[in-house]
């Protein structure tokens, strides 16, 4: 290696990780960090409370991968307190109130560049549209946003049921009565392939196997961003020249996918919304990295985020013989008008669902995001453009609101609580004016796919796994997600 190359800013970055690394000198950095150039003090002098800075990543891979135990540990420290992600400190806020406060000027926030996630995960995703700000971001979204209002996905409701349908036909087989499918691994092609065709139109056996792969070497290269380290920092490039290789060849076959799609679905007479998204592209309005990178986004990243809500969904109702015959007799009640029920918003469906996120929110920690004026959270004051995330477990778990039974599934308490009160009391697909772009779209599709499982199987987990432990999650993923065997029975109408 020819260190005259390097630049010399990554070269100077890389001694001094270096020197951390060997000297240990975390409990110097600690002070300097957390008093001298990040100090947050309350009215009484008194300096916010947290986790010290540890390491390189701080707190930012515990926050993933290990989020509900860290939820816990971590609130002992107060309800308003401070962790770090790499050297960024991120101010988490667990009380609905503060919650409210953050999100009073909410049309001014900016997300936290590359969500904190470091030098890597810029590459990945730092250009995709939930993570850009001001015109870059509405740039993108205008592209998409029509394709997933409310309005826009009932009108898709026969597309998100013929595929469910057809999903169906391929998983049942003439050799057992009782199909035994892992939660995770047998579901989670539904929703990234419903997906997929929304926005790019039928694929081809071809193109779904290309697609899928190219979702495995997504997922692959993420797994370097949750080992940490050295992948914060550009200087990976030299350090890890493998996985930087397998990074750039993941970006240009990941190009041409979506060019050849482009291409090929220009002349049909319904054009799928990828190609007139694209049209941004060409006329130069929207980066092609960041139509590239928000295609990431939709169907690579939000593939655990997806198949989490799914496979929770499907868990807790297996586990509740009574919701699960409650449901049933609701589903056959209005099986005439399916597509109206699917997208109902106070059917005992749709509560099970906003239960289940409820209980096993995809993210324990919300994307860090930052507003341009202090704000006031337990007494303390936040300096302007600090990143603040949400502690979801803390506002899903409330038992203020919730109840002393707020760690139990009872979806009937959505029952008679108005939307106002639920706005800064639960986690769902986001808080503030940037939600989910699919939350409509991933409702629908989740509440379709439920709806028609429960019309054919009855849904049981083995007593292997019901007697046992806690349910395992598979934590090489930004989001961890349940990992059981369940059995679907067929209904004897």
């Amino acid at each position: 290696m020819n260190l005259h190359n390097l630049p010399c800013i990554e070269f100077l970055v890389g001694a001094f990780l270096l020197w951390i690394v060997v000297a240990k000198r975390h409990h110097i950095i600690n002070i300097v960090i957390s008093s001298v150039i990040y100090p947050i003090k309350n009215d009484e002098g008194e300096s916010i409370r947290g986790p010290s800075w540890q390491s390189l990543d701080g707190q930012c891979l515990e926050k993933f991968l290990d989020g509900r135990s860290a939820s816990q540990v971590w609130r002992q420290h107060g309800p308003v307190y401070r962790i770090w992600s790499g050297f960024t400190p991120e101010v988490v806020v667990t009380r609905p109130e503060d919650v409210k406060t953050f999100h009073a000027d909410s049309s001014s926030h900016r997300k936290s560049p590359s969500s904190n996630g470091g030098w890597f995960f810029h590459q990945m995703l730092g250009d995709c549209m939930g993570l850009i700000n001001d015109q870059r971001w509405k740039e993108v979204r205008a592209q998409l946003h029509t394709y997933f209002t409310h309005g826009a996905v009932i009108k898709s409701c026969d597309f998100i049921s013929d595929f469910t349908m057809d999903y169906f036909r391929c998983l049942e087989t003439k050799e057992a009565n009782t199909i035994k499918p892992q939660a995770v691994t047998s579901f989670s092609r539904f929703p990234f392939l419903a997906t997929a065709e929304y926005i790019y139109g039928p694929l081809t056996e071809t193109e779904k196997d290309r697609l899928w792969t190219l979702g495995q070497r997504s997922l692959t290269l993420m797994v370097h961003v949750l080992e940490g380290g050295v992948y914060r920092f550009g200087i990976c490039r030299w350090l890890k020249p493998k996985q930087y290789l397998k990074l750039k060849e993941f970006e240009k076959d990941w190009t041409e996918f979506n060019e050849a799609i482009v291409e090929a679905r220009k002349t049909q007479n319904k054009t799928p919304p990828v190609v007139e998204a694209w049209r941004a592209v060409d006329e130069g309005v929207v980066a092609k990295k960041e139509m590239i990178q928000t295609m990431s986004e939709i169907l690579f990243a939000n593939l655990d985020v997806s198949t989490n809500v799914l496979s929770w969904l499907i868990i807790f109702i297996a586990e509740d013989a009574s919701i699960q015959r409650q449901l049933r007799k609701e589903i056959r009640a209005n099986a005439s008008l399916r597509d109206n029920f699917c997208n109902s918003k106070d059917s005992l469906l749709h509560l099970c669902l906003l239960e289940s996120i409820r209980l096993r929110p995809f993210t324990v920690f919300t994307i860090p995001e930052y507003s341009p004026h202090s704000v006031v959270f337990g007494g303390y004051t936040i300096p302007p453009n600090t990143s603040v995330v949400v502690d979801t477990l803390a506002i899903n778990y409330n038992p203020q609101f919730w109840g002393k039974n707020s760690t139990q599934f009872n979806p009937h308490r959505l029952k008679d609580v108005s939307s106002t009160d639920l706005r800064y009391n639960l986690f769902t697909f986001g808080f503030g004016s940037r939600k989910c772009l699919g939350k409509h779209f991933a409702e629908a599709m989740v509440k379709t796919f439920v709806a028609e499982l429960l019309s054919r199987y009855e849904i049981r987990i083995p007593n292997t796994a019901a007697d046992g432990q806690d349910i395992k999650e598979r934590k090489a993923t930004w989001v961890p997600i349940s990992d059981i065997e369940i059995m679907l029975i067929p209904v004897i109408n």
